[in-house]
């Protein structure tokens, strides 16, 4: 695989990258991309907006369902195969979409997207750690960053620009045109530089996966959804934990596991994985919180949302290289350190948002924060793969992703809950009630900050982390 790996060139190998990454953004604009138009497709389809929220949780709840077995498929699979088969996935999802008649067929369209969204992810993380050495793979999952961060950021603004012009079908025509020439261009760009070997699948661990993660998942999601939690909820909850105790025990006597959970045996790597976690929470959480800020206790526009959080996803572009680059020479200590402190302080001032705060105010502390997130987010991930030896790098990838995507669910599901009941025990009107729930939902943010922020103390040093 080395040899193979080192007849590419340097040309080659940015190209391939290029495509990857381009898959991975379309894929990740889809997470976010139908949220200004699902009032639109509740008047189409004469579904409530709880019936509609489906089409977000639904995707979201198979991409986390997908993550534990990407080390199996990525090991199993030839490089190129893997990729073509995943965007013809999305693209044939997002065509079903095109067309749908109704809202179930809808429904199902977004489900075979998530399918391929899923897996891209893991896959393309596994493929840059294995293009770059871990001296130079900073810059690169830097880059990669910049993709994780940017998509889901920039949805709702490309979406509300092109809402207001066209109808919501116009969104996934965009997203079947750019998929399918992702997926042409991959033809002549993508190279086989694994060797794959079919290793056995254990359906038991197949199943457990599916039924654990879903179920906690979509418990967590419908958390979310209601801001409440409830005793069905709740002993959904219970269950998917007691299958996922039972999955992590399979694991561990298996010869070929799905997902080789003795990854997290390296408590370095547990520590990283932590902090990149608390970073997605600050990224999804504030994604999901500001807007409705705005638009429920302000009455501004889904695309004044949006513009007012352009910003903050424009920085990205700058900032995420700039910090792979930075962790390649300082290593992870330093740039967590300084991103956690630049994630507290454009938290802090979130606390004292009132209807006379400006919007430029708003937007600033918004990119102030999407600073902190593009020096901790990856390179705490790229920090944590670094410590796992070459033949597990796959299974920390598909295990560091899973506890992001878990963590990502767990922190919107939190800050809906702590907004809906701060709300509900105000005593006040309904603007003053809101405006209270969101203030709690920033001091949820601001917690998460600290944490970070704390934990970024016991990071190695760079001299630690090169021995």
């Amino acid at each position: 695989m080395a040899n193979k790996i080192k007849q590419i060139s340097a040309k080659k190998r940015n190209l391939m990258m290029v495509v990857l990454l381009f898959g991975a953004f379309v894929a990740l604009l889809a997470e976010t991309f139908l949220n200004n138009a699902l009032p639109t497709i509740m008047k189409s389809f004469g579904v409530s907006q709880g019936v509609a929220q489906w089409l977000t949780t639904a995707y979201l709840l198979v991409v986390g369902l997908m993550i534990p077995m990407s080390a199996w498929i990525y090991e199993s699979f030839s490089l190129k195969q893997n990729y073509l088969t995943m965007m013809g996935i999305f693209f044939v999802g997002s065509v079903i979409c095109v067309f749908a008649p109704n809202f179930p067929v809808l429904l199902t369209g977004r489900i075979i997207e998530a399918v391929a969204a899923g897996g891209l992810m893991p896959f393309i993380q596994n493929v840059i750690l294995m293009m770059f050495p871990p001296e130079k793979r900073g810059m690169a999952m830097g880059i990669t960053g910049l993709v994780i961060g940017f998509g889901p950021a920039i949805g709702p603004t490309i979406s509300g620009l092109i809402l207001k012009y066209s109808g919501w079908q116009m969104l996934f025509i965009i997203l079947s045109i750019v998929s399918g020439i992702t997926g042409f261009c991959a033809i002549f760009a993508m190279q086989n530089i694994t060797t794959p070997h079919m290793s056995s699948t254990d359906v038991i661990s197949f199943i457990e996966s599916i039924l654990g993660f879903g179920m906690i998942l979509y418990a967590l999601s419908e958390i979310g959804n209601t801001g409440k939690i409830t005793l069905t909820l709740g002993l959904v909850f219970v269950i998917g934990l007691v299958i996922m105790y039972l999955f992590c025990r399979r694991q561990l006597h298996l010869t070929e596991p799905l997902l080789d959970i003795r990854v997290f045996k390296n408590l370095k790597f547990d520590l990283c994985t932590l902090l990149s976690t608390i970073s997605n929470i600050a990224m999804v959480g504030v994604e999901l919180v500001l807007p409705l800020y705005l638009q429920t206790t302000r009455g501004e526009t889904a695309l004044t949302s949006g513009l007012v959080m352009m910003p903050g996803a424009l920085i990205m572009i700058v900032c995420n290289p700039v910090s792979g680059s930075l962790y390649d020479k300082m290593g992870i200590k330093k740039l967590s350190l300084f991103g956690f402190t630049m994630l507290l302080l454009g938290t802090i001032p979130m606390l004292w948002f009132n209807p006379q705060t400006s919007l430029l105010v708003i937007g600033l502390c918004y990119a102030l924060r999407m600073v902190g997130i593009s020096f901790t987010m990856m390179t705490t991930f790229t920090a944590g793969i670094n410590q796992v030896t070459g033949q597990l790098t796959a299974h920390a990838n598909a295990g560091s992703s899973t506890i992001r995507q878990i963590g990502g669910s767990l922190g919107t599901a939190l800050a809906m809950l702590v907004i809906t009941l701060s709300s509900a025990n105000a005593g006040a009107n309904h603007s003053v009630a809101l405006a209270r729930g969101y203030r709690w939902g920033f001091i949820l943010m601001l917690i998460f900050a600290i944490i970070g922020l704390i934990g970024s103390i016991f990071l190695p040093t760079a001299k630690e982390e090169n021995k």
